[in-house]
């Protein structure tokens, strides 16, 4: 579905008692206020950085489309039989975790051995704007929905006093909608462990 459609259904629905239902860069930004809620609630990209190693450095940059973290692999030891390295995530008494420092930066503990570290995280949304509204929305047909009751409780929400019982109304709708998704299992969330790519990427 483009932005162009969603933005159609809106203004016969959820925004069309509301004179923002003209304004496109006012409905664009509730899109897209909407989309960044929509991957907080729903692993709906993820992505992998491979972080070569230095000598001396333990702080490393992450792309800033970094959300948080959902996995961390390690080099294989020759020796072992392990087919994967996995390392633990934000456990302060834990030598070997890779540590979130910072929304965009990772500490990985310089006694790690190997030349590379694998970490899987959750992407932020590619946001939408007003100049190419013929672009596809970034999310699956079944969270449309919701997010059509997003755009009407940030538009509602947006007037005056009189109309915040149907911004409340909006978003309870919102959450009966991503709740309806999750347990209906609307949505299948990836097997992260991501083992085939990892022996591909040769951390065996």
């Amino acid at each position: 579905m483009t932005v162009q459609e969603l933005i159609d259904m809106a203004t016969y629905g959820e925004v069309s008692n509301l004179s923002v239902k003209d304004n496109n860069n006012a409905l664009v930004s509730y899109i897209n206020l909407g989309l960044i809620e929509l991957y907080k609630r729903f692993p709906l990209d993820s992505k992998e950085i491979v972080i070569a190693l230095s000598t001396g450095v333990d702080i490393y940059d992450m792309p800033d489309d970094t959300m948080w973290l959902v996995a961390a692999y390690g080099e294989v030891d020759a020796k072992s039989d392990e087919l994967v390295n996995v390392l633990p995530i934000n456990e302060e008494d834990n030598p070997l975790s890779v540590n979130a420092v910072n929304w965009n930066q990772v500490q990985i503990p310089n006694s790690l051995d190997g030349s590379y570290v694998s970490i899987i995280y959750v992407a932020s949304p590619v946001l939408v704007n007003v100049e190419n509204l013929s672009s596809s929305l970034p999310i699956p047909a079944q969270l449309i929905e919701s997010l059509l009751h997003y755009v009407g409780y940030r538009a509602h929400g947006a007037m005056n006093g009189e109309l915040q019982s149907e911004s409340t109304s909006h978003y309870q709708r919102f959450e009966a909608s991503c709740k309806r998704i999750e347990g209906n299992g609307m949505f299948t969330s990836d097997d992260l462990s991501m083992r085939k790519r990892i022996i591909d990427r040769g951390f065996v």
